[in-house]
């Protein structure tokens, strides 16, 4: 008998799955802003079936396996049909090659998030407990729905989502590349540690009220760009071990 307990961060896993769904019904519906904060509510709840899961002693090779179908569906397939039907409603890539362009964009971006996926399930990095290897499909997600959030409600310029294929291309690549990110973890830096709880937090509470997606956004370009160059001063203890041998 499998215990009540795999029941709580594998109903996060669901709800989450259901989000995602949603949201490609939100944006094929055209509306698009609960769509991409649809997108954001899956970050959140993937987050919390992994707290959970940890806190419950109730982490399975099932629920791992869940958990990387919900996050195909939030993060790869939502935004993408995000950007899709959104460019559709606005005739941007109107044209014959332009359409290629976006359809083929879209296709690498979620080949790459269900590439991403299966990689991380069978794959034990050097220094994995420390450092994302590739930039996580929920980070890659989130982006794309900030981004879009932002440029919607600052009104900015249709013509800025001829940028979409680019952009969707990039991630695809960060996704399946060696690219290292530090994971959230506790700090031994008190002030670094507290920015980060104070910052999760707030996440947590904006996110659900639909508020300020510029600053969400500004938080995740700040993780991208310290997390990389901290990445890039402490390599793998592996290739340490292998340099001072060579020396």
């Amino acid at each position: 008998m499998v215990s009540p307990k795999y029941a709580v961060p594998n109903g996060f896993t669901a709800l989450s799955m259901l989000f995602g769904l949603s949201s490609v019904a939100m944006s094929a519906a055209g509306d698009y802003t609960l769509a991409a904060w649809m997108i954001l509510w899956g970050v959140l709840l993937d987050k919390l079936d992994g707290t959970a899961a940890r806190l419950l002693d109730a982490s399975s090779d099932f629920g791992m396996q869940f958990d990387s179908f919900a996050d195909f569906v939030v993060f790869g397939i939502a935004p993408a049909g995000l950007i899709y039907f959104r460019c559709r409603d606005l005739a941007v890539f109107d044209d014959g090659l332009g359409r290629i362009a976006l359809m083929g964009a879209l296709g690498c971006y979620v080949v790459a998030t269900s590439g991403r996926l299966a990689r991380f399930n069978i794959s034990s990095p050097p220094g994995g407990d420390k450092v994302f290897y590739g930039i996580p499909t929920t980070f890659c997600g989130a982006i794309l729905a900030l981004a879009y959030l932002t440029w919607d409600k600052y009104g900015l310029d249709a013509a800025l989502l001829h940028a979409a294929p680019g952009l969707l291309v990039a991630a695809g690549l960060a996704m399946i590349s060696n690219i290292r990110l530090p994971k959230l973890k506790g700090r031994g830096n008190r002030a670094l540690h507290w920015f980060q709880i104070a910052n999760i937090a707030a996440v947590y509470v904006l996110a659900p009220f639909k508020l300020m997606p510029e600053y969400m956004l500004a938080l995740c370009v700040l993780y991208l760009s310290v997390g990389g160059v901290w990445a890039a001063l402490h390599p793998p203890e592996e290739l340490l071990a292998a340099r001072e041998q060579a020396a």
